[in-house]
């Protein structure tokens, strides 16, 4: 599946495609800043559900939620 183009917003529903969080939705919780530009896009602060604490995620490892 392909990420949207359309920006990923805080309160945006998603699902990771790739790493640690694949296959787990959650909600955007905002964009991180203050890492060096080593991925191609955004990344992420993303709560993934049934997690307390929110998990970084490279924005090209997120599509939105069905």
């Amino acid at each position: 599946m392909e990420q949207s183009s359309i920006p990923l917003e805080p309160g945006t529903r998603v699902r990771a495609s790739f790493g640690r969080f694949q296959d787990q939705t959650g909600t955007v919780v905002e964009a991180a800043t203050g890492l060096p530009d080593v991925f191609d896009g955004p990344v992420l602060w993303v709560r993934f559900d049934g997690d307390e604490e929110p998990g970084l995620v490279a924005g090209r490892f997120l599509e939105r939620a069905a």
